[in-house]
């Protein structure tokens, strides 16, 4: 056996080197204090981060000699490595090492073994994406039960339960209806060797005061339209604008060429899509920029608000307690972590104002559905109307905590404390006039996370708008 030599300097700065590499191995783990030759080490890149049944991982590892890197497993049962390919198993700790026993180079160097280099992960089961689309409402007067259907990749049986038992229970895969309101149902896939648990939750309104249920397919387009209008004869405007876009105030990519700003319907008109997408290249380095995206939507058979006094129609809230609906927005806009702010416009009017009511809504990624409570709402535009309390839009309203992160609900508790006397005055006036337009509106968009050149703040809407 040949014992490789290395004077004491030599020594020391060969373990301050490794110390500060992330993937240098040692600990008398491989071979190298026995083999002749120059030193070399490995640089071993983490395979971590795969699923059960996502294929085999490629593994990468190279030797600073230059020479092949062989890879084993040494949780069989977790993982199983074949030449450069590791195969998952089953869930747990996957262990991989790395090895090089030194020889020749093609330049004729000879090369001392390197120390192994070994990665340690967990093998994650794999997530079940489950399909669950209730019905958006209901009338009792049309039926008292609905068939739950769900469907997950897995192939596991899919199973029901309910948070509201005043409003709705289950029977087997049966919702049955109890009372009027908000029915809060989740579907709920097993786990087993391969895949993780995984539930789902939707909001069925039962009873609910209708705002929109669909779109006239007609009204899509490039650009903002004021003209477009919901299956039930209220009028949509869509208006996504951006001032990097070089368009004009209030307008944008109307008759420029490019999908900057446009609208879509989907064919059977379940689905609108707002979206406004800015070019990096439009971008004013140091300029001012700014940019919105908004959503206006009436009530049934209402194109607009009466300018001469209050607005007759609408929906009159009585024992409703939430806005539902389904809104979904692009990952980028999600990662920039940039909240909706909700509005309900009334048709109570003073001296040609509406009285408008807020909230926020911090969406998640993709299309979700919501029922926001009114009771969150308060009034930030009291027309100047007598006794009514309002809050700031900007002060109060854009700048609630979000209350999804660890730490975020007592923030936005206490936020939302400090504003009782604006909601109070919100309720009431529901109560006392009618809900004529529903508005989403994303105030600060997407200007962080950009995919190919393109900073996206979609909003999209699927389905029923109702107060339920």
């Amino acid at each position: 056996m040949t014992k490789k030599w290395v004077p004491h300097g030599r020594k020391l700065t060969l373990l301050a080197t490794c110390a500060l590499l992330t993937a240098c191995g040692g600990g008398g783990e491989g071979g190298g204090a026995n083999s002749g030759g120059r030193f070399q080490t490995i640089d071993f890149k983490y395979p971590g981060g795969a699923m059960l049944l996502d294929g085999p991982v490629a593994l990468s590892a190279v030797a600073t000699s230059g020479l092949p890197v062989t890879f084993e497993s040494t949780t069989p049962g977790i993982c199983t490595a074949s030449g450069s390919q590791l195969t998952l198993v089953k869930a747990g700790e996957c262990r991989v090492v790395a090895s090089q026993g030194g020889g020749a180079s093609s330049d004729g160097v000879q090369w001392a073994a390197a120390d192994n280099v070994s990665q340690l992960f967990k093998v994650l089961k794999k997530t079940q994406q489950i399909t669950f689309a209730p019905p958006d409402y209901v009338l009792s007067a049309n039926s008292t039960s609905v068939a739950l259907s769900a469907t997950s990749p897995s192939g596991l049986p899919i199973s029901f339960k309910t948070t509201t038992p005043a409003t709705c229970t289950i029977e087997g895969s049966n919702l049955k209806l109890l009372g009027k309101g908000t029915c809060a149902v989740t579907a709920m896939a097993p786990s087993n060797e391969n895949w993780a648990e995984q539930s789902v939750d939707r909001f069925v309104a039962v009873d609910p005061l209708l705002i929109a249920d669909g779109f006239e397919p007609s009204g899509a387009g490039r650009g903002t339209s004021t003209t477009m209008s919901t299956k039930q004869g209220g009028n949509v405007a869509v208006n996504p604008w951006g001032s990097p876009l070089n368009a004009g105030w209030e307008s944008c990519d109307g008759n420029a060429g490019g999908d900057w700003c446009y609208r879509d319907i989907s064919p059977d008109g379940s689905t609108l899509t707002s979206a406004l997408h800015y070019p990096e290249s439009n971008w004013t380095p140091g300029g001012w920029q700014y940019g919105f995206n908004r959503i206006d939507i009436f009530a049934p058979g209402l194109s607009g608000f009466n300018s001469a006094g209050d607005t007759a129609g609408g929906v009159q809230v009585t024992t409703e307690t939430a806005l539902g609906f389904t809104l979904g927005i692009n990952s980028g806009l999600y990662a920039a972590n940039r909240p909706v702010v909700l509005h309900l416009n009334l048709g109570k009017q003073n001296n040609g104002c509406n009285v408008e009511l807020s909230t926020l809504l911090w969406p998640m990624n993709g299309l979700t559905s919501y029922a926001v409570p009114l009771g969150n709402f308060a009034v930030t535009n009291a027309c100047g109307l007598a006794g009514v309390t309002a809050a700031s839009l900007d002060g109060d309203i854009r700048t609630l905590p979000n209350p999804i992160t660890a730490d975020g609900l007592a923030a936005f508790q206490a936020a939302m404390a400090k504003i009782v006397d604006a909601r109070t005055s919100a309720m009431t006036l529901m109560k006392s006039s009618n809900v004529v337009q529903v508005r989403f509106r994303l105030m600060d968009v997407n200007d962080s996370q950009k995919t190919n050149g393109v900073y996206a703040s979609d909003l999209t809407l699927k389905g029923a708008i109702t107060i339920q």
